[in-house]
């Protein structure tokens, strides 16, 4: 066993080299295409024939990887859990085994899957990941099983188990460096509260709880470039949050509603950011929308944790203070040098304070003040030769004329 494990790692090591050699001749290839072409542009065209025939082989080898490695691997464990489900249904049907033997056969069922994956982790990288996901879901949905369908545990019994799975399937996701773990684990994390609850209201409880797992997201947005884990955490934990929010007639939710929206807005933002901060990463397109799609549910939350009122003015004021603190953000990204932030924060504070006149005032005022908005817009976007500010202002005019 130690020879063949030493062999492997020698193997390991000889591709390290192998591959590191390709790509110094790589480029010691396009610098010698470089000089060749300073010194005769006619030569290009027969240049480049052999690497356009190695690209080819490339992409040639990248899909047989993909299909071979992946496809296959997948489709293959994806059969055996179906061949398992039915074996294990058809044995329930016909009473062939016991509910005690069922939730120890599917225990078995995900150690088997996970020691397989242990054991082919060097090998097999890959398919062993897959294997773990599978391990994990199996051992996860059996301790579910077990405590609401055949109550064989306790609540707490069960919540435990389940946090410490969907913990270690966080550490396993960094130590395979695969997010489709991570994500895997953070469903379980958000599945646990509804899956084991007994429904008991403490909603704080439950806010407290999604604040924690955010901020496990957090730390692995800082590890690993896996934008969408964080994603999938804001849109599960805002749609949740305002989705409590907007069923509640309770004034005494406004002070932890307040603490919890805020910690979620925050934790979200750095999430956005911390590619940037931490890896010296530009944001990108998706960086951004995940930013204004942060401050869009900010602003539907406050509505329904202060009580939205179309009478007293309430939507007026809380669109004007985010209008303003968009605008806050959008001067913080124009400092930063990040253009579409900037633009997109600055979008959603005029939307804001378009909303504020049109709730503030009434009849021809509103008109008016909307019509001066645009003016002072198109004139700015004019002096900053800003087009998509023109644009809007000219969007602006439009819809009030059409008013």
């Amino acid at each position: 066993m130690m020879d063949k494990q030493a062999q492997i790692q020698k193997l390991e090591e000889e591709m390290k080299q192998l591959s590191a050699q390709l790509s110094a001749q790589h480029r010691q290839l396009l610098e010698l295409r470089r000089q060749l072409h300073e010194l005769n542009p006619n030569a290009q065209s027969t240049a480049k024939k052999e690497p356009a025939f190695s690209l080819e082989a490339l992409r040639s080898s990248s899909l047989e990887n993909l299909i071979g490695l992946r496809l296959i691997h997948l489709i293959g464990i994806v059969v055996l859990v179906i061949g398992l489900s039915l074996g294990v249904k058809y044995a329930i049907d016909k009473n062939l085994i016991s509910e005690e033997l069922r939730i120890a056969l599917a225990y078995a069922a995900g150690v088997v899957l996970y020691a397989l994956s242990l054991w082919l982790r060097k090998s097999l990288p890959g398919f062993s990941a897959i294997l773990f996901s599978g391990g994990m879901a199996s051992l996860y949905f059996t301790t579910y099983g077990a405590c609401v369908y055949y109550h064989f545990f306790s609540i707490t019994t069960a919540f435990a188990v389940m946090i410490a799975l969907t913990i270690y399937t966080t550490y396993e996701a960094l130590r395979y460096n695969r997010q489709e773990i991570a994500l895997l684990g953070l469903v379980g994390a958000y599945g646990i509260p509804f899956l084991v609850s007994p429904n008991r209201g403490q909603a704080e409880l439950l806010f407290l709880y999604m604040t924690i797992i955010n901020a496990g997201v957090l730390f692995l947005s800082v590890k690993k470039p896996w934008l969408l884990v964080g994603r999938f955490a804001q849109a599960i934990s805002w749609l949740i949050f305002i989705g409590w929010a907007s069923l509640q007639n309770d004034v005494g939710l406004k002070s932890y509603g307040l603490i919890y929206m805020l910690l979620f807005f925050f934790l979200f933002f750095a999430n956005a950011v911390a590619g940037k901060l931490f890896r010296k990463e530009p944001l990108n397109t998706g960086h951004t929308y995940q930013l204004l799609t942060n401050n869009i549910a900010f602003y539907l939350a406050a509505l329904f944790v202060f009580g939205y009122s179309f009478v007293n003015s309430t939507v007026a004021l809380i669109s004007l203070l985010f209008a303003g603190f968009a605008g806050l953000q959008a001067l913080f990204f124009y400092w930063w040098k990040e253009k579409e932030a900037t633009r997109l924060l600055a979008y959603d504070a005029l939307l804001l304070f378009v909303i504020f006149i049109g709730f503030q005032w009434k009849g021809i005022t509103v008109t008016l003040l909307w019509l001066l908005t645009a003016v002072i817009i198109f004139i700015s976007g004019v002096r900053l030769k800003v087009i998509p500010a023109r644009m809007a202002a000219i969007a602006l005019m439009g819809f009030t004329l059409f008013k």
